[in-house]
C-alpha cells in the first residue's frame, strides 16, 4: 500500500487531538451554569411567590415547588473517519478525512412540594421572633418589617383587609412604626439580642439619650401610644398579643399565609373578575394602606420587576414601585427564614456517573 498523502498525515493527528482533547468540560461549564442557573432560580421563585399571592386573592390554595437539587451532566462523544486512495498518482491527493464533536448536556432538576408539618411550620404558624429580630438587629427597617409582619405590638393592632383574618385596625399603627422606623434610622433605638448555649434568646430595645426636638417628639408619642414608662431607658421584647409588663414591648407576629393574604389585598382586579368571585376587602382596615401594589392587564408590560400569567390575565409588579419592591423583597427573605426544616435534610441522595 502506498503512503497516505501529506495532506493527510499532517490533518489526521490534529483531528484526532481534536476528538480525544483532554480538556475537562466540567471546569468550562462552572462558571456558566451557576450564572445561568442562579438566574433562572432567582427569576423563578420571585414568579412562584407572585403567582400564589395571585391565587389566594382569587381563593386558591398557595402552592410551593421547591429545586432541591440540579445536576448539569455532559457528554462529548467524537468520531474520526478517513478515506484513503490505494496506490494514488504520485501528482494525485485522492482521499478524505473528517472528525465529529457532539456535546450533549442531560439536566437533571429534582422539585420538593411544601407540604404536610413542613407546610405547616412555614405557612401557618407565627414568624419566629429570632427572624425578625435577627433582621432588625442587622439593620433592616422596623418600619417595614412591622407594617408587613406584626399582628400588634403592645396591643395595638395593624388589622387586616381580609375577612379570613378579620382584625380591626387600630389608626395608631401606621404612626407607631413610622415613628420606630425614624428613630432607628438616626439611632436612637436600638436592638440587643442576646443568645445563650440552648439557642435561646433575651432581645430588649435600647433608647439613647442624644435627641432632637424631633426625635423626642417622636419617642414620647411611642411612650404614650404603646403605654410604656416615661423614664425607661430599656424595653424588654417578647412575642405575644399583650404586654405582662409594663416595660414591655410585645409583638404579635403575622403567618407567612398571613401575610400572604394580606399582599393579595393589592391585586388589581380585571374588570371581568370584580363581581365578588375573587373576594371582598374587609371595612375595618379600608382605611389602612396596601402593603404592595399588584396591576394587571391582558398583556405582559415592558419592563416588570416580576410578571405571571393566571386565568387569562398578566399580574405584576411595577419596575418603578420602590415600595412594592421592597416589601416583595422582605417577603421573600422572611419565607425562606421561616422555612424550618433545612433543604439538605429533604433532598434526595444521587448518584451522578463519572464515567
Amino acid at each position: 500500500m502506498a503512503a497516505m498523502s501529506g495532506h493527510l498525515r499532517l490533518l489526521l493527528p490534529a483531528l484526532a487531538l481534536l476528538v480525544t482533547g483532554c480538556t475537562s468540560i466540567g471546569a468550562q461549564r462552572m462558571g456558566i451554569d451557576r450564572s445561568d442557573y442562579s438566574m433562572r432560580m432567582l427569576q423563578n421563585n420571585k414568579e412562584q411567590l407572585l403567582l400564589n399571592i395571585v391565587a389566594i386573592r382569587y381563593g386558591d390554595a398557595p402552592a410551593f415547588l421547591e429545586v432541591s437539587s440540579v445536576i448539569s451532566q455532559y457528554t462529548r462523544e467524537g468520531s474520526l473517519r478517513a478515506n484513503l486512495a490505494i496506490n494514488p498518482a504520485s501528482d494525485n491527493d485522492a482521499g478524505s478525512a473528517g472528525a465529529d464533536v457532539l456535546l450533549r448536556e442531560t439536566p437533571t432538576i429534582t422539585y420538593a412540594p411544601l407540604s404536610g408539618d413542613r407546610f405547616s411550620r412555614s405557612m401557618l404558624s407565627p414568624l419566629p421572633p429570632a427572624s425578625l429580630l435577627a433582621m432588625m438587629e442587622a439593620g433592616w427597617s422596623a418600619e417595614y418589617l412591622l407594617r408587613l409582619s406584626a399582628r400588634s405590638i403592645n396591643g395595638v393592632r395593624a388589622g387586616g383587609h381580609d375577612p379570613l383574618f378579620a382584625d380591626a385596625a387600630d389608626p395608631q399603627f401606621i404612626p407607631i412604626v413610622e415613628a420606630l422606623g425614624r428613630l432607628q434610622r438616626i439611632g436612637a433605638i436600638t436592638l440587643h439580642v442576646e443568645r445563650d448555649e440552648h439557642q435561646h434568646f433575651t432581645a430588649k430595645a435600647i433608647f439613647s439619650g442624644a435627641l432632637s426636638d424631633k426625635d423626642r417628639a417622636d419617642l414620647a408619642f411611642i411612650r404614650t401610644a404603646l403605654k410604656l414608662p416615661g423614664g425607661a431607658k430599656e424595653l424588654a421584647i417578647r412575642f405575644g398579643g399583650a404586654q405582662t409588663g409594663p416595660e414591655q414591648l410585645a409583638i404579635g407576629s403575622r403567618s407567612m399565609f398571613e401575610i400572604f393574604t394580606e399582599m393579595a389585598q393589592g391585586v388589581e382586579l380585571p374588570e371581568k373578575d370584580r363581581d365578588g368571585r375573587a373576594g371582598e376587602t374587609h371595612p375595618d382596615a379600608s382605611g389602612m394602606p396596601l402593603l404592595v401594589h399588584i396591576h394587571s392587564g391582558p398583556s405582559r408590560p415592558e419592563d416588570p420587576h416580576v410578571a405571571v400569567r393566571y386565568r387569562g390575565n398578566w399580574f405584576w409588579i411595577d419596575g418603578k414601585d420602590a415600595d412594592s419592591k421592597r416589601m416583595f423583597l422582605i417577603t421573600q427573605i422572611l419565607l425562606s427564614l421561616n422555612d424550618s426544616t433545612s433543604s439538605n435534610t429533604n433532598a434526595p441522595l444521587v448518584t451522578i456517573p463519572t464515567g
